[in-house]
């Protein structure tokens, strides 16, 4: 097919052209791609709406007393080192309802996502970044706690006093899988993803958290958008017979919280 061919082929149809176009740079089908989107998307949504007449799990207000001497700390922490967890978003006020009454003994806490500054990977928290800023936040805040974390970007891994970190590939089963056997099952008051937000990375995230959380303990899933909620909802049902589950609308985005019973 010569350029001139191609030239009137494309001002017919340039959307079929777009897909050739991708297909032969990246041996990818967009119109293929959109397809499977549009019927993986369809299928949550009916899948959700099946799961609400077993058990509708509603997104709720959160209304934790912010002259709480604990969250007020645990806010003035996070400020401290840097984390966008009291600033951009209200995320501190969930973690220290959920740790108040542990927060003077031994407890342990994960978190995925150290907060790279890494430009290059996705859900950087942009050049200004300071990775590990909530670990040293809730290590400071519970002062007999230990604090691990994980993150894909091996460049911002560290080890401090109380804190430990690996390396992790969210989007890896087998990767979850070879972290979880660094520790005895039940080890966790609280594991947070704070990762990649893709919600494929969070439901193998949630996967590997159920084992590892003691009982009373929680998991928590960050920063999920309005068009996620459905997915959570879906979650919640199956999980429903072990776990208390709950979204929860914060200053920007919500929370999907799992409580071990």
């Amino acid at each position: 097919m010569n350029y001139q061919e191609v030239a009137k082929r494309f001002l017919r149809d340039p959307k079929i052209m777009f897909d050739r176009l991708y297909w032969e740079i990246r041996g990818i089908r967009v119109l293929q791609m959109k397809d499977e989107h549009d019927n993986n998307r369809g299928a949550l949504l009916a899948l959700a709406e099946l799961s609400e007449g077993q058990k509708r799990v509603e997104v709720q207000t959160y209304t934790n007393n912010l002259d709480d001497k604990d969250t007020k700390d645990l806010a003035e922490l996070f400020l401290q080192y840097g984390s966008d967890k009291s600033t951009r978003h209200d995320y501190y006020r969930v973690y220290a309802f959920l740790l108040k009454e542990k927060r003077n003994l031994p407890i342990k806490i994960f978190e995925i996502g150290l907060g790279t500054n890494n430009m290059d990977v996705l859900s950087n928290m942009g050049k200004d970044g300071k990775p590990g800023a909530s670990l040293r936040s809730f290590r400071d805040w519970a002062p007999h706690s230990k604090v691990f974390g994980a993150d894909i970007d091996s460049r911002v891994l560290f080890t401090d006093e109380r804190i430990e970190t690996f390396f992790l590939d969210q989007t890896k089963p087998e990767a979850l899988k070879k972290v979880a056997e660094r520790f005895p099952p039940h080890s966790f008051d609280l594991i947070i993803d704070d990762g990649l937000h893709n919600t494929w990375a969070n439901l193998n995230t949630l996967n590997f958290a159920l084992g590892l959380l003691k009982p009373d303990g929680y998991f928590v899933v960050e920063d999920i958008v309005d068009k996620y909620l459905s997915t959570w909802r879906i979650a919640a049902t199956l999980l429903s017979k072990e776990y208390d589950c709950k979204l929860i609308k914060c200053k920007i985005e919500s929370v999907f919280i799992v409580k071990k019973k």
